[in-house]
């Protein structure tokens, strides 16, 4: 992995062989606060206790900033993520954020599937699968989730990642009124999270990019009525 500091002086990694940065070069703080915490996290409203479903766990950041954001609004978060290659420790150990104890336990806690307490204040749950996003078995997180974070590598270098049928999995395991949120607003993915179900919405994209993505689940009538 190739190590780089990007824009807003944090750290991000360019995968070895697919050539691409787990983060934008502008800034990976800046883009993970952006598309996951502002437009997804924090767009979940009314709601003391969150669950969130990653695709990419990646370097951890969005997992990390989740639980910071969740302590500084007094939340608790049940967060699962899915990653297919796990980074090694080597790696890990040389970003920015291992000074914080929190953040290396978050990448130490097995990928077991089993839901772990990531500190002592109890308000975040984080289960880990090391999977493939292609073959996982969803049908048991049915209509679990609050938020999905949509973090995979660009569609254009993972085209599969990014289909209708994946798609019609993040639909699957939403609750009602839940969202999806990704950095992506190409043309291919908008297009499969409507096939899916999802009301679509662009945003301001991160740093200067242009859009981003935010995709709803319809409420259903009989849930708008209990609320009211």
């Amino acid at each position: 992995m190739e190590l780089l500091r990007t824009e807003d002086g944090s750290l991000t990694l360019r995968h070895e062989l697919l050539g691409e940065l787990y983060h934008s070069d502008r800034g990976a703080v800046g883009e993970a606060e952006h598309v996951y915490i502002r437009a997804g996290f924090d767009a979940i409203l009314k709601k003391e206790k969150v669950s969130v479903f990653e695709v990419g766990f990646g370097t951890g950041l969005n997992s990390y900033l989740t639980y910071k954001q969740a302590l500084a609004t007094h939340r608790s978060v049940d967060y699962q993520a899915i990653d297919l290659y796990p980074l090694p420790p080597k790696t890990v150990a040389q970003l920015d954020y291992t000074s914080d104890p929190v953040f290396n336990r978050l990448h130490a806690l097995p990928w077991d599937g089993t839901p772990y307490e990531l500190a002592d204040n109890h308000q975040f749950t984080l289960t880990k699968y090391c999977a493939d996003l292609l073959t996982f078995d969803f049908s048991a997180l049915a209509e679990r989730f609050d938020a999905v974070y949509f973090d995979a590598f660009a569609p254009d270098v993972q085209p599969e990642l990014w289909s209708e049928r994946i798609m019609a999995q993040m639909f699957s395991i939403l609750r009602s009124g839940g969202l999806l949120v990704t950095y992506s607003a190409k043309g291919t993915v908008k297009q499969a999270l409507r096939t899916a179900g999802f009301e679509v919405c662009r945003l301001p994209g991160a740093l200067g990019k242009r859009h981003m993505v935010r995709a709803v689940k319809p409420a259903r009538s009989n849930d708008l009525d209990h609320e009211g």
